[in-house]
């Protein structure tokens, strides 16, 4: 089976000064995967690389078995979860976690099962119609995953 991520020898440096050495990884489908650290050790910079946002120095980034080192943001057809949460105050969860999926054109019966599958996933559904300053902390973070 093709893992949906793999990331081979990974490397990046700021200023001469190594963020990431050789970061291999290989992600299944289906898995989740948590990055780890303390301040300053590189988990942001990986996320950057692996969205497309920065391109690394060494190493190549393979989504789906396709290699999408030097591909745009945009054509890798990933989301990034910011940790300002980045949720629209004026939308409702519902409307916050389809926000991509409208972008993307997908039809509404599309958009209406993976609300419902997220919603599941993360005990969101009681909390579909509220707006994110009516969620705690913790369930802001939810919707921001979703």
């Amino acid at each position: 089976m093709t893992a949906a991520l793999t990331l081979e020898g990974l490397a990046q440096q700021f200023d001469g000064q190594p963020v990431l050495r050789g970061i291999d990884l290989a992600v299944a489908p289906g898995e989740f995967v948590a990055l780890l650290g303390a301040s300053g050790c590189g988990k942001t910079t990986l996320l950057r690389l692996i969205a497309g946002l920065d391109r690394p120095q060494a190493g190549r980034i393979c989504i789906d078995g396709q290699d999408v080192t030097a591909l745009e943001p945009a054509q890798r057809r990933l989301s990034m979860v910011f940790q300002s949460y980045a949720l629209f105050p004026h939308l409702s969860v519902a409307e916050n976690i389809v926000f991509g999926l409208k972008a993307r054109r997908l039809p509404r019966d599309e958009q209406a099962r993976r609300l419902d599958h997220a919603a599941a996933l993360l005990g969101l559904a009681p909390l579909l119609a509220r707006k994110p300053g009516q969620l705690s902390g913790g369930q802001r973070q939810r919707v921001a995953l979703a």
